[in-house]
């Protein structure tokens, strides 16, 4: 009896000791399961951080990008589009004189001004340099200037005047202005020589209050003249049927601006382009197309 009764006894306390284990085990493994799930929130947390900081990064390249003045773009190479526009004006009218502005927004000689500065040099153009005038404006600080920082207000619209009244009473004194006829800096250019304009009211059809079709034939560089408005400004480019671009410019600003987008440096239109915007008020500021032509040719509507 004794020995039954001391035998069950001990099972019954292992019983109890295989219980508690058990227990102990489930909290164990449950804590680790815990452990587990923290870890794997913690990892898509992180995750989303990253994705979002890599959008974040994008979007922030692609407003640069959106806000790039046409001065950046000479650094990024649109040197040879400035070239070109000179070139066109001396080869159009000769016996004009340009004067070229230093925009008192860029506030230092960066290498786009300098890039400006050395061509104007290269054909003999006045410049009108607003960002020493600001800087020197008796003690007036820039933003006292500039309405938003940018667009000079009454007083910077003064010192434009006067900047640029001062070049040319000193050419006209002087007898120069006229540009040189010297040889091109970047030989590039030519690539606009059989530059041609497509204008949005004139030679395109609105087809409804947010597309534009023409039929042409063209090939070479391509661009779009447009206004920016506030937000995100889409633009769908077709050729011959097929969807070409969507450049998409997202302009942070409360205001509108005209822009000359380069949608692609190799096009090839053999029919027809159509251009498609979001809605009838960016469609309003289509102004027309550029190409930089190695064949043109309008055909029939």
């Amino acid at each position: 009896m004794w020995g039954d009764r001391s035998s069950s006894q001990k099972n019954r306390i292992l019983g109890i000791i295989i219980v508690i284990l058990e227990i102990l085990l489930g909290v164990l493994l449950g804590m680790d399961k815990v452990s587990e799930i923290r870890n794997l929130q913690e990892l898509r947390a992180l995750n989303k951080k990253l994705f979002q900081e890599k959008q974040e990064e994008a979007e922030a390249l692609k407003q640069k990008e959106a806000e790039d003045s046409f001065y950046q773009k000479l650094v990024d190479g649109f040197s040879t589009n400035y070239e070109s526009i000179i070139l066109a004006i001396r080869s159009k009218y000769p016996d004009c004189s340009i004067i070229s502005i230093l925009e008192s927004s860029q506030r230092e000689y960066t290498e786009k001004i300098t890039t400006i500065q050395n061509i104007c040099e290269h054909y003999s153009i006045p410049v009108a340099d607003t960002i020493a005038s600001f800087n020197n404006s008796g003690g007036k600080a820039y933003d006292d200037l500039t309405g938003d920082g940018v667009h000079p207000n009454d007083a910077g619209q003064e010192i434009y005047y006067e900047t640029v009244k001062a070049v040319v009473d000193d050419n006209i004194a002087a007898s120069t202005g006229k540009m040189e006829d010297v040889d091109v800096i970047n030989a590039d250019v030519h690539k606009f020589d059989n530059f041609i304009w497509y204008d949005a009211s004139t030679d395109f059809e609105r087809v409804d209050d947010t597309t534009f079709t023409i039929s042409t034939s063209a090939s070479g560089i391509l661009g779009i003249d447009y206004t920016f408005e506030s937000g995100d400004n889409k633009a769908d480019i077709y050729v011959d049927g097929e969807l070409f671009e969507s450049p998409t410019v997202t302009f942070d600003y409360d205001f509108s601006r005209r822009h000359i987008l380069v949608v692609s440096d190799d096009c090839i239109v053999k029919n027809e382009i159509r251009v498609a915007f979001n809605t009838k008020e960016q469609a309003d500021g289509f102004k027309g197309m550029c190409f930089s032509c190695n064949t043109i040719g309008k055909k029939a509507a």
